[in-house]
């Protein structure tokens, strides 16, 4: 049996894992949408749920290359804001970073995914960030009923060797609303992210750059489709993603742009 054969079955059952059917999809997007997570109804899903000091934490049940995702979401609401990672695996720091900005205060939600986006010797790739039917695109339309006019953030870690130009190879950041005319809210988050990481360069697309647009990007789309505006696909370089990491303070920084905390 060659190694294709081997993985197809794998792969076929974690992408059945993942893209919920239909009616499942309208429950957890219903239970996102709520003020208070229903734990009954997060069980029957197939989340396991935890409480901890920020609020209530669903993990995948499954567990192993199970790629349902996980989800935290705060007691007492919190500033309109779902920052996730939906490669936080492979984007290194990604997770950490969704985390670490959640666990200081920002966001009333965070998510991120747990199966990894390319495949390994121990489960089959899975990309949500492309994964149209699934809980992590039902999450984001379940905060985006919530809160009209929030915001869901997605982390993204990228290579500035990998990029064709030379704004983009020397970039700390490329911002975008997944769209080719980008909104005055995005500009005016990409202002807030310039001053507060100054002296890094941080470029909007398409209006600086060409590149890393994420105009393919399932929650996006989903989100544009229902009209809601509220979306910020942030592509960061490994040197930022380590700063963010390792300073507080210019982590705050960040938080306070993303969040609409900034003076």
């Amino acid at each position: 049996m060659t190694i294709a054969a081997f993985i197809a079955p794998i792969a076929l059952s974690l992408a059945l894992a993942g893209c919920a059917r239909g009616d499942d999809l309208d429950r957890t997007r219903a239970l996102f949408a709520g003020s208070a997570i229903d734990p009954q109804t997060a069980t029957d899903l197939g989340f396991t749920v935890t409480r901890d000091r920020d609020g209530v934490t669903l993990s995948d049940r499954d567990g192993g290359c199970s790629s349902r995702g996980v989800y935290r979401v705060r007691s007492g609401g919190g500033s309109p804001v779902a920052i996730t990672a939906p490669h936080g695996t492979s984007d290194r720091g990604t997770r950490a970073l969704a985390s670490a900005l959640f666990e200081d205060g920002f966001g009333a939600a965070a998510a991120w995914n747990s199966a990894p986006r390319l495949t390994t010797s121990q489960c089959p790739g899975f990309d949500l960030a492309r994964a149209g039917d699934h809980a992590f695109t039902a999450f984001a339309l379940g905060f985006s009923d919530r809160f009209p006019d929030g915001l869901v953030v997605q982390l993204h870690g990228f290579d500035g060797d990998r990029r064709t130009s030379a704004g983009a190879a020397d970039a700390a950041m490329i911002v975008s609303d997944a769209s080719r005319t980008p909104s005055a809210r995005i500009l005016d988050i990409a202002d807030c992210l310039s001053a507060a990481l100054a002296p890094r360069t941080v470029l909007v697309f398409p209006v600086e750059t060409g590149e890393l647009g994420a105009l393919q990007n399932a929650q996006a789309e989903a989100l544009h489709a229902k009209g809601h505006s509220g979306f910020a696909h942030l592509e960061l370089s490994l040197d930022l993603r380590e700063a963010l990491l390792d300073d507080g303070l210019l982590r705050a920084g960040f938080g306070k742009c993303i969040s609409g905390e900034a003076a």
